[in-house]
């Protein structure tokens, strides 16, 4: 679980600066090169979360879904408020899989 809270971290942070260079016009090849290992990097560890705890899958994709969303940004406040769903997303996911993993005494006094 913490392989998928790590990953999208960093792509939500390449991202940001990905999307930052290329909103301002320059030239921003290498740090999509970059977003696209950072991209990459979150393919298993959401793999993993979703076969391993599958009542948090929608969660897991919903917020890895939510740092991809920061592509498609079309001005430096629609990014940063992309990159504010993002973190809101990872943060939903991690109260979501404390939930689960959470001992079944726990849950149920909850």
């Amino acid at each position: 679980m913490a392989d998928l809270s790590v990953a999208p971290a960093d792509h939500r942070r390449t991202m940001l600066v990905r999307e930052e260079i290329r909103l301002a016009g320059g030239d921003w090849g290498a740090a999509r090169t970059e977003s696209h290992l950072t991209r990459s990097a979150v393919t298993a560890p959401l793999l993993r979360v979703r076969l391993l705890l599958p009542e948090v899958a929608v969660t897991a994709q919903l917020a890895v879904q939510a740092a991809y969303d920061m592509r498609t940004a079309d001005s430096t406040a629609a990014l940063q408020e992309a990159r504010e769903r993002a973190v809101r997303a990872a943060d939903d996911l991690v109260a979501a899989a404390g939930a689960a993993l959470a001992p079944p005494a726990a849950r149920a006094a909850s």
